[in-house]
């Protein structure tokens, strides 16, 4: 006691010794009612010191820990500086004398009590932020939550004085602030409970288990990260099912990219029913980058697996790169998109029901999708639209990227009872997409008006004021020419 309590009196780091006795004070005598956590290292408590909530980890007693580890290892956690990693900011180590009923008698017996505290992170575990189908959030918010991730723990591993190995990073032990901000905790912990107790605790994943049985190493927490990214972006369902498929012999590159495809498709079908989202080109890359990435960190083989200073080198060039893409063609602001007395699109989009069906008063067609046959010059298709009121005017601004395509006209005024043709032009692009996959939308807005109303007084401010907007809302297809040609062909010969 005497050699712990003057190496950490000589300590010049913020976290503060706190006694027992006002731990218990403000835990109300660790009461079950402010319990906030349970994990493999100790119970977690949610107190009230100096006006600021913290959070108190009570340690469980740990045989054989001496007072050297424990405050080599505790010296360690306090220099531990991370926007991305819970920051300590205190710790109590005490040794009292109780007398306890052995064998029949009553003998005085030495207990330690250890407990560390911690900033209190109210947005909870990364886990309840995790459904079985993706992170319930949208995808800028995700890939904050993954970046974030990635940043605490490069943090950790690239060490101030020493590196530290997480061991038992999981969905739990990640955690967000009200900002989405995410923050690592239990870190450092394995090395003094021992890794074969915090091991058998970490069952969160089957393959986190077994990939545990091996030698301690980086890799391990690269493992798991992928792991948790995995669930992130494919649900705990995707995860499970790319996990069975890569035990299976059969599996393939080809397997993989199809798996890729699913992925891709399933962010673009949220994010297009999420108001005020424009999905394009760098949201498909940045969830394509990040569940690349996860899926080498899941190798088999640990020396496949990337070190996290290739995590980070990716996520700054995607982040460089998607900068580069908005100053092209910026995203619109969201009350550009704002959709008003709009119903759940995500579940119209599942039922693959046409997004037209949401308007009331304008009718589009095609009605499911805008197709351009992809060639290197301008290619126009043609768009019906009909005012299906029987007495208003209607409003209507076709919201397209400028960049790559023109509308004509792009706005204008619907009499009653009629109809209007707009010509929409691909422009002439130098190289295909990938796969020549197309992640842009037409978005059609309309909004009823005056007679007297004038098509130059459809601006920016006017539509961003309007109280009641309906929209129709068609997904951009490209078709190869080849294909183009094929299909043509058979039209014709039907």
């Amino acid at each position: 006691m005497d050699y712990l309590s003057e190496k950490m009196t000589l300590s010049d780091s913020n976290a503060k010794a706190i006694q027992l006795h006002l731990l218990r004070t403000i835990t109300e005598g660790f009461a079950e009612k402010l319990k906030v956590g349970s994990g493999g290292y100790g119970e977690v408590y949610k107190g009230l010191l100096n006006g600021d909530e913290i959070a108190v980890k009570q340690l469980f007693p740990v045989p054989g820990l001496n007072d050297e580890a424990f405050d080599n290892e505790f010296r360690n956690l306090k220099k531990v500086q991370h926007k991305n990693v819970i920051q300590m900011i205190g710790y109590c180590y005490e040794i009292s004398h109780r007398d306890v009923e052995y064998q029949g008698q009553f003998v005085w017996a030495q207990v330690i009590d250890r407990a560390l505290c911690f900033e209190y992170i109210k947005g909870g575990s990364l886990v309840s932020h995790i459904s079985d189908e993706s992170c319930i959030h949208d995808w800028p918010t995700t890939y904050k939550i993954i970046h974030g991730a990635c940043e605490g723990l490069h943090y950790l591993h690239k060490g101030q004085e020493r590196k530290i190995f997480h061991l038992d990073l999981k969905p739990d032990n990640v955690l967000l602030d009200e900002d989405f901000v995410p923050k690592i905790g239990d870190f450092g912990l394995s090395k003094l409970f021992g890794s074969s107790y915090t091991h058998q605790l970490s069952s969160w994943v089957h393959a986190t288990r077994i990939h545990k049985q091996l030698p301690c190493s980086p890799k391990n927490d690269v493992f798991s990260l992928g792991a948790i990214i995995f669930h992130m972006m494919a649900g705990k369902k995707g995860c499970q099912e790319y996990w069975d498929a890569r035990q299976r012999p059969n599996f393939s590159a080809k397997i993989q990219q199809e798996f890729i495809g699913s992925v891709q498709e399933y962010w673009k079908t949220k994010m297009l029913a999420t108001e005020g989202y424009r999905w394009d080109e760098t949201d498909l890359l940045g969830v394509t980058t990040c569940i690349d990435m996860a899926m080498r960190c899941v190798e088999n083989e640990r020396d496949k697996r990337p070190y996290m200073k290739d995590f980070i080198s990716e996520l700054n060039k995607l982040d460089s790169e998607v900068v580069e893409m908005l100053k092209k063609d910026p995203k619109p602001l969201i009350c550009q998109l704002k959709r008003k007395n709009r119903v759940n699109d995500l579940e119209v989009v599942k039922q693959h029901k046409s997004l037209n069906d949401l308007g009331k008063d304008i009718w589009v067609d095609p009605s499911v999708e805008l197709r351009f046959p992809f060639e290197p010059k301008d290619i126009s298709c043609c768009l019906q639209l009909t005012n299906k009121a029987a007495s208003s005017y209607i409003a209507f601004n076709m919201n397209i990227g400028v960049n790559k395509y023109r509308a004509q006209p792009s706005k204008g005024i619907l009499a009653p009872c009629s109809k209007c043709y707009i010509t929409l032009t691909l422009r002439g692009q130098e190289e295909p997409p990938p796969n020549i996959q197309c992640v842009d939308v037409l978005v059609m807005q309309g909004i009823r008006a005056s007679v007297n109303f004038r098509a130059d007084e459809i601006t920016q401010d006017f539509l961003a004021k309007a109280s009641a907007m309906d929209e129709v809302i068609l997904p951009i297809v490209y078709v190869p020419w080849t294909t183009s040609l094929c299909l043509n062909r058979e039209t014709r010969g039907m």
